[in-house]
């Protein structure tokens, strides 16, 4: 599922003309612990004009979990939610979280994204636990488990839809405030991956990462 996840995920960017690979560099790939690493990290970064940045970080480890995450940050502006995608699978375990974060904006696009929702929302809802950002996302999230066909169709979908209403979305400066803010809120409180990426990377290595690679801000 993650491979079909990650090279849908590339297909789809490669074919805007709009978007582009950027150069490797130090996190692109990454290992923990550095000797004998149980968990390793393969970083890809992309900008994308007139909208802002990608992220994928596909993880893998000896325990047999593979993860992987795309960070669709709108730093241009773009008045579409902050998109957060993380695919999991481990043993027969899968599940795929599609998070819309809108950050406190009152006129973002997302019909497309509802249009999506309604599509997918009967597949079986994957329990998290109690934490602060769950309340932050928007209502059009897709945070499911179960077929694994319809998982990988969901996240399709949601990245089709995604990049087609920020195509067609107008620019804010208010907005790419509010992006900033939501980024210092992420970095203090805390998300799933930030004891991850502290044992990996050091504080304010973590706290770099996120403004550098993760959620930048042009």
């Amino acid at each position: 599922m993650i491979d079909r996840i990650k090279n849908d995920l590339e297909r789809i960017i490669s074919s805007k003309d709009t978007s582009q690979k950027l150069p490797e560099d130090e996190y692109s790939h990454m290992r923990y612990p550095k000797l004998i690493p149980l968990m390793r990290f393969d970083v890809k970064q992309y900008r994308i004009e007139g909208f802002g940045h990608l992220m994928t970080m596909h993880t893998t480890t000896k325990m047999g979990m593979e993860l992987l995450t795309a960070s669709f940050m709108p730093s241009a502006g773009v008045q579409v939610p902050y998109l957060l995608i993380d695919a999991m699978a481990m043993k027969k375990k899968r599940c795929d979280f599609v998070e819309y974060y809108g950050c406190g904006h009152k006129d973002l696009d997302e019909d497309r994204l509802n249009e999506v929702y309604e599509r997918y929302k009967d597949l079986p809802d994957y329990e998290e636990k109690e934490n602060w950002y769950i309340h932050e996302r928007e209502a059009c999230s897709l945070i499911m488990s179960g077929d694994q066909e319809r998982l990988v169709a969901m996240v399709e979908d949601s990245i089709e839809a995604y990049l087609s209403a920020a195509e067609e979305s107008s620019v804010s400066d208010a907005y790419r405030k509010e992006l900033i803010a939501f980024r210092e809120r992420t970095i203090n409180e805390g998300n799933p991956s930030s004891r991850t990426l502290e044992m990996l990377l050091g504080k304010s290595g973590s706290v770099e990462f996120m403004k550098k690679v993760i959620m930048p801000v042009e």
